[in-house]
C-alpha cells in the first residue's frame, strides 16, 4: 500500500523532511509535539508558514525507492 507523505521542515536541523500522513494522527497521541520522518529522525516542525528547508537526502531516497517498487508491482501484474 502506498505511503502517502507530508513535507515538514525540522527547526532544529532545518532540512525539510517526509512525514508519513498516518504519523500525523498517531503524534497526537504524544505529549512531546514530534513527528517521525520516514529517515527516523525526529522532527520539531518549524512554522508552516516557512519556506521548506533544504531537502532530506535519506527520506527523499526512501520515497523514490518506494515509489520505484510500486511501479514495479504494477507493471508485473499487467505482464503476468
Amino acid at each position: 500500500m502506498a505511503v502517502e507523505t507530508v513535507t515538514m521542515t525540522c527547526c532544529l536541523d532545518e532540512r525539510a523532511h517526509e512525514v508519513p500522513d498516518t504519523e500525523l494522527g498517531q503524534s497526537a497521541m504524544r505529549p512531546d509535539g514530534y513527528f517521525q520522518a520516514l529517515c527516523g529522525h525526529m522532527i520539531a516542525a518549524a512554522p508552516m508558514v516557512m519556506p521548506d528547508g533544504q531537502p532530506c537526502q535519506l527520506c527523499a531516497a526512501i520515497r523514490d525507492r518506494s515509489t520505484a517498487r510500486r511501479r514495479h508491482v504494477r507493471l508485473q501484474r499487467i505482464l503476468g
